[in-house]
């Protein structure tokens, strides 16, 4: 992630630092003052605009930018404006990822859609300790949004910008570029199991593509609980599939969606 950043306290300065997207806003203050834009006295007690309840040290940089491409950071001593630089969207192609996790994900995904029907436009909630998601299932693939800046979003049936994007085609549905693409990380499959990662804020890291991968199969998880007891999975007006994981406690079934609208 490429990001400007404005600094105001006894003068102005403007400067560019790339960052990891999956780091935290903490991590990003240890590196205005490591590459000596801010000096640490001032550094305290920093208030992050639209998420002044939220630790500095579990708030991820992919959500603070996942609405807009400003942030803001003040206390009495300093003000921080952050813009998101913008950089050109491609497939998750530029670098050496190892993607072996996806890919196996993704098969174990289309098996599970053939033991159970999954609704297009199923939203699953799945939560890794303090990181919380919602999955939106679509024929095309999946979409992936932050749980408390995205929650309306995920269930509108147009105009939705996720934060990651994954699309599902079958060998003959890829183009020459995808096709080729595809090649440098598995043996294409006749199946719609040859996966396209996009991301709204490139480039991709491996961290991201671990993440996917454990989402990826935590549907999978939540599918296996209701094979053989459901004729179809689906959330509603009421309740959403879901997977959550608290230390060595896992919970797998429905969760109220009164409940998710209570703790957003």
């Amino acid at each position: 992630m490429k990001l400007k950043v404005k600094i105001r306290d006894t003068t102005l300065t403007i400067d560019t630092v790339h960052i990891n997207a999956e780091g935290t806003v903490q991590d990003l203050i240890a590196t205005l003052i490591e590459k000596n834009l801010a000096a640490p006295e001032v550094m305290h007690d920093l208030t992050i605009k639209g998420y002044e309840d939220i630790e500095k040290g579990h708030l991820r940089l992919s959500t603070l930018f996942c609405t807009s491409d400003k942030a803001y950071l003040s206390n009495t001593h300093i003000s921080i404006t952050l813009t998101m630089k913008a950089e050109a969207e491609t497939l998750a192609n530029q670098t050496l990822l190892d993607y072996s996790k996806v890919v196996q994900a993704v098969e174990k995904y289309d098996e599970a859609l053939a033991a159970l029907a999954v609704r297009p436009g199923t939203v699953f909630f799945v939560q890794q300790e303090a990181d919380q998601y919602l999955l939106r299932r679509e024929l095309w693939g999946i979409e992936v949004f932050h749980f408390r800046t995205q929650y309306e979003e995920a269930f509108q049936e147009a105009e939705r910008t996720p934060i990651v994007t994954i699309e599902l085609k079958s060998r003959d549905a890829l183009t020459k570029d995808e096709l080729k693409w595809v090649r440098t990380i598995m043996f294409p499959s006749r199946h719609r199991r040859n996966p396209l990662i996009r991301l709204n804020h490139p480039p991709i890291s491996q961290a991201h593509i671990d993440v996917i991968a454990t989402l990826i199969h935590r549907m999978v998880v939540i599918m296996g609980k209701f094979e053989g007891t459901a004729t179809h999975l689906e959330s509603n007006d009421a309740h959403l599939p879901t997977y959550v994981q608290l230390g060595v406690e896992c919970s797998i079934g429905y969760i109220e969606k009164a409940q998710l609208e209570g703790i957003r």
